[in-house]
């Protein structure tokens, strides 16, 4: 080091009237607000300092020192190290937020640093006051660009005893490594940025595992779907999940991939939510296994649009085969009946009345699942009507209830109390309010609670709900139990909530189950008013 740099600095010193027994007084310190700001800005510095600065003591092995980060300005942001030091450091006033200006602290290496922007040591009496003879300080400039442009000093204090040529050379190589360090750091905060960004964002249910199953990334989708929070499963076992977990037990233990599985999520409102689910393992650089991946493709929407065009088609071919039919059955049928008819008037015994009112009650049973059937298949216009529909409810209830009683159960009505007026078909949805009711009751052959319940859910929607305590359907019986002719029933031809179906379609509104094999089946209708 040029000793006309430490020179120019004591001769200066003295200009300003300093005397070199005197005890350097700082006086220029940021505010807490202000040493608070700088600290955030240059935190990532001040961590990196820290890691690089323990790595240094050990390799100094034995003296103390104190490091010391100060700012562009050559304001202490951060000093740390050994204890004694640091006490006599106080007493000087050097503290974090106080500045080392030549003006106020004399000749001293941070301000010789930021001024010359070089490595800088003074030992002993090189410092310009006295009290500062005993001490050894290193100090080397940094100036970050790529770091958000940051630059300051990075300081090393110890005793003159323990100065060595040495401590210089290694915090000048310190810096620079602690550069590359930074950069690495900042790459790596960008790409996990990137990655979250990917994943917190995208519509798919994203989950990553290590290669013993523990869970490292659960993004917000997959939070929705499995009505599980991200804090709660991070570092637990992925095969606790019944739906998937076997599958991800697969990927790792057999190195097996899983393409478009078929699962259904229903969380605690009852909402379901069909996903295709994938599955795959993640391999290393050398090829070895370090974790699986899965993802959830929400397909509720196109599953739900799939299953209405494929229920449409159906209805669109059984309402030409019940047109047929209504004109080849119902002609004969009726001429069948008159023939029937008469024959009873002219029965000679008791026995031939009776065959022939069997017969013509069987003739009337067919004549109605014609008319059942044709009404399945295209229901007629709704005849709208202002109807109080809480009243339409309440008189569809008081209906059923002898019904009820004859399998042992109980009707619970939580109708509002409110007159709501809508226009509506009263007969066509009275008929699919006692059709659902009819249903819960023969789904509870022991006895059980149906429970009738109505809220306006917008100024524009009203909805009822029928929900029993019954056995519940199987996965299976929910996909098929809107399809016409599917039944659970010995004795049922599958028609009666294909009916409702048409009947709240041609209303505008939507029918909708949810269910639980043992649990129960809930029906939901919204009707627009």
């Amino acid at each position: 080091m040029s000793i006309d740099i430490i020179s120019e600095s004591k001769r200066r010193c003295i200009e300003q009237g300093m005397k070199p027994d005197q005890i350097p007084v700082p006086v220029t310190t940021l505010s807490p607000l202000e040493l608070k700001r700088s600290q955030n800005k240059y935190h990532t510095i001040i961590s990196v300092v820290d890691l690089f600065g323990q790595k240094l003591v050990k390799m100094l092995d034995g003296p103390p020192i104190m490091i010391l980060i100060a700012d562009h300005e050559g304001y202490v942001l951060s000093l740390f190290g050994d204890e004694n030091i640091r006490q006599m450091m106080n007493k000087l006033g050097i503290v974090e937020g106080m500045q080392f200006s030549e003006k106020e602290m004399g000749t001293n290496v941070v301000h010789m640093a930021l001024l010359h922007n070089r490595s800088i040591q003074l030992v002993g009496p090189q410092h310009f006051h006295e009290v500062l003879w005993q001490t050894a300080c290193y100090c080397v400039p940094f100036h970050f660009k790529k770091i958000n442009n940051l630059s300051g000093t990075i300081a090393i204090m110890t005793a003159t005893q323990y100065h060595s040529p040495f401590i210089l050379p290694l915090l000048t190589s310190m810096v620079d490594s602690m550069e590359r360090e930074l950069l690495l750091r900042q790459a790596s905060r960008d790409q996990t940025i990137i990655n979250d960004l990917m994943i917190n964002t995208m519509n798919n249910g994203v989950i990553i595992t290590d290669d013993k199953g523990n869970i490292q990334e659960f993004n917000s989708f997959a939070e929705k779907i499995t009505n599980r929070d991200r804090e709660s499963v991070i570092g637990n076992p992925i095969f606790a999940f019944e739906q998937f977990g076997n599958y991800i037990y697969n990927v790792l233990k057999n190195k097996q991939r899983f393409q478009d599985i078929e699962l259904t999520f229903t969380n605690s409102l009852d909402h379901r939510t069909i996903c295709l689910f994938d599955a795959m393992p993640i391999f290393g650089d050398r090829g070895n296994l370090i974790g699986s991946y899965a993802q959830f493709r929400d397909i509720t929407e196109r599953y739900d649009l799939e299953k209405q065009i494929i229920t449409s088609e159906k209805f669109s071919a059984i309402g030409k085969l019940a047109a047929g039919l209504a004109h080849e059955i119902r002609n004969p049928l009726t001429s069948v009946m008159g023939f029937i008819y008469l024959l009873r008037e002219r029965a000679k015994t008791e026995s031939e009345s009776g065959y022939l009112d069997l017969i013509y009650s069987e003739l009337e049973t067919m004549k109605q699942l014609v008319s059942d059937f044709v009404m399945m298949a295209k229901p007629g216009s709704p005849d709208r009507k202002d109807v109080v529909i809480e009243d339409l409810l309440r008189d569809t209830v008081r209906f059923m209830e002898s019904q009820a009683k004859l399998t042992s159960s109980t009707i619970t009505d939580y109708i509002l109390t409110d007159e709501t007026s809508m226009r509506i078909d009263p007969i066509q949805i009275k008929q699919v309010l006692i059709n659902l009711i009819q249903n819960a009751l023969e789904a509870m052959p022991d006895g059980g609670e149906v429970k009738i319940e109505s809220r306006l859910v917008n100024p524009n929607s009203y909805q009822i709900t029928i929900s029993d305590e019954g056995i519940g359907m199987t996965d299976d019986e929910m996909r098929e139990v809107m399809n016409p002719f599917f039944t659970t029933k010995e004795a049922g031809l599958g028609l009666g909530l294909s009916t409702c179906y048409r009947i709240i379609e041609n209303h505008k509104g939507k029918l909708s189950f949810t269910s639980q094999k043992g649990r129960g089946t809930k029906f939901t209708i919204i009707l627009p008013r």
